[in-house]
């Protein structure tokens, strides 16, 4: 890490960069002045910053540098661990719909319940194999909620009341002593081999438990089983009262899921519909993974869930762009924004799209008026004037990228990236140097953030605009064709899901820019269907790389 505090603009919150320009400091700001302090111009927004007592050698020296941004907090630091030890709580469905049975190879039947126990079992085995100090906990539930903790004693029925999310999460908090998998294991797998099915869904109150016992280890993972609606006590989906408080109650749940760096995972069982667009919000916004899942498959996908490692948690990106541009698709136009990512695994991506902001374009003098002055703009001929944008005299133009997270050991960082590209008024110069795959990442993700808010005749128009480019773009190169076609296949099935939930609901805005600044207001994916909302959540994490 760069040792030191980085310095800030005080206009926009860049930080001082390799590519920062210092001068002497006579004249800038208010105070004193002395000999060793230095002004900083910001690249991205132009302000003038007093630095005191500031040398050249104090400057970064590379693109990427991070800083410590604050210690573990005094929680952390009483639940300070490594990912290896972290915990991770399976949330298992055993409602009497999980007793229905598909059919396997050979023409045996097996239940929804039995693909679960043959993944966990599976899960179990490799964790105790490969990482044998971390912790496994197992949270089922029906009409009631029971905690099996490590097995190694009697489960035990929470007995709180159902309708109080932090009063489930406070009795749960209790079974946070766990045995490292090595040890639990043999009493784990016994365990999850006699699990029976019966009862309703008390889905939301199974959430709270789960949350309860992962937020004490930084780290954790929750992944949740399930094939029904919530219909038991808080979280409950039935009833458009209830859905108002359901909603409230899965985005506490995220919140505190966020705050204490853990990762929820949904999982619904193919053939069951549990509002999944509901449920998606909790592994959207802490990195975790949704999908919708054949029963006989489920082994396969807990699998992905637990090899996909968290690298850091509470991670906020924010990005700054010069002044002269702006983020495309955000609420106003701005050229600094920052996304909540939450927890972060090796294969996430994330994307911006940026574009020349008109808006900050001034009214310059290209010829002396007759008094020999610039004079106003009203006083200027149309000969006399024109239209300038701030970027349209500089050769470079800077990008800086901030991500703020918390590592393993509960540290809050910043790591810095700041890069400079060259300006290029050729726009086939431009296209010669399109990377493909970060197209058609950006194009799948931001149809999908489009979708995900109801807009879906904009998202159909505008995946269609990028591909008519992309297919372009692709063509020059025998590997970017190959990249094209699986971003062209994936779209196709995408856009056909995005159809089908389009015709159950009300046109969307025929303006694309009314649609992006948010002036109409649409449906959002909590009422969508199950099928509908696993493409969006699915589409927002997919990746071309």
């Amino acid at each position: 890490m760069h040792t030191g505090d980085p310095e800030a603009c005080a206009g926009c919150g860049a930080l001082l960069s390799h590519l920062s320009e210092l001068q002497d400091a006579a004249g800038v700001g208010a105070g004193a002045v002395v000999g060793d302090d230095k002004s900083w111009r910001c690249e991205f927004c132009g302000h003038e910053n007093l630095l005191k007592s500031f040398s050249e050698e104090q400057k970064p020296k590379d693109e990427d540098v991070t800083y410590m941004d604050g210690p573990a907090s005094s929680e952390q630091e009483s639940r300070r661990t490594d990912f290896s030890e972290s915990v991770v709580v399976f949330c298992v469905d055993v409602s009497g719909s999980m007793g229905s049975t598909v059919q396997a190879p050979g023409g045996r039947y097996i239940s929804r319940l039995e693909g679960v126990q043959m993944a966990i079992d599976q899960q179990l085995t490799k964790l105790a194999r490969e990482h044998p100090r971390r912790r496994v906990c197992i949270v089922t539930f029906e009409s009631s909620v029971h905690v099996l903790g490590d097995c190694s004693s009697s489960s035990v029925i929470l007995s709180c009341s159902y309708s109080n999310a932090l009063a489930v999460m406070n009795d749960a908090k209790r079974f946070h002593l766990l045995r490292p998998v090595g040890e639990a294991v043999d009493a784990m797998r016994e365990k999850v081999r006699h699990l029976r099915t019966l009862g309703s869904t008390a889905l939301g109150p199974g959430l709270a438990a789960a949350l309860g016992i992962a937020m004490q280890t930084h780290g954790s993972q929750v992944i949740m089983c399930t094939d029904g609606l919530a219909n038991v006590g808080v979280g409950s989906l039935e009833g458009a009262q209830q859905e108002r408080a359901a909603e409230s109650f899965y985005n506490e749940m995220k919140d505190i899921a966020k705050q204490h760096g853990v990762s929820i995972s949904v999982i619904s069982i193919e053939g069951s519909e549990c509002r999944l667009g509901q449920l998606g919000i909790l592994a959207d916004a802490t990195g975790g993974q949704v999908n919708i899942v054949n029963p006989l498959r489920l082994r396969d996908e807990f699998r992905s869930i637990l090899e996909n490692r968290i690298l850091a948690t509470n991670v906020r990106a924010t990005l700054f762009l010069h002044r002269g541009l702006y983020v495309r698709h955000e609420p106003a136009m701005t050229n600094v924004v920052t996304r909540e990512v939450g927890a972060v695994t090796a294969d996430q991506e994330i994307t911006f799209e940026y574009g020349v902001n008109r808006g900050q374009s001034v009214v310059v003098a290209t010829a002396p008026t007759e008094a020999g002055a610039a004079g106003s703009a009203e006083d200027m001929s149309e000969e006399q004037s024109r239209v300038r944008n701030p970027v349209d005299e500089l050769e470079w133009l800077p990008f800086q990228l901030q991500l703020r997270y918390t590592a393993a050991d509960g540290v809050q960082a910043v790591r810095v990236l700041t890069q400079r590209r060259r300006v290029t008024r050729d726009r086939s110069q431009a296209e010669q140097y399109v990377n493909v795959r970060v197209v058609a990442t950006h194009a799948v993700q931001q149809t999908a953030r489009l979708a995900e808010e109801g807009l879906y005749d904009t998202s159909h128009y505008y995946n269609v605009g990028v591909s008519r480019k992309l297919k372009g773009w692709a063509s020059e190169s025998p590997e970017d064709d190959d990249v094209y076609a699986r971003y062209d296949g994936y779209c196709a099935g995408f856009r056909k899901n995005v159809r089908r939930e389009a015709k159950s609901r009300p046109p969307a805005p025929p303006s694309y820019a009314v649609a992006t600044h948010r002036t109409v207001p649409v449906p959002s994916l909590a009422t969508a269907s199950d099928e509908a909302a696993n493409a969006v959540y699915q589409a927002k994490r997919k990746t071309f790389f």
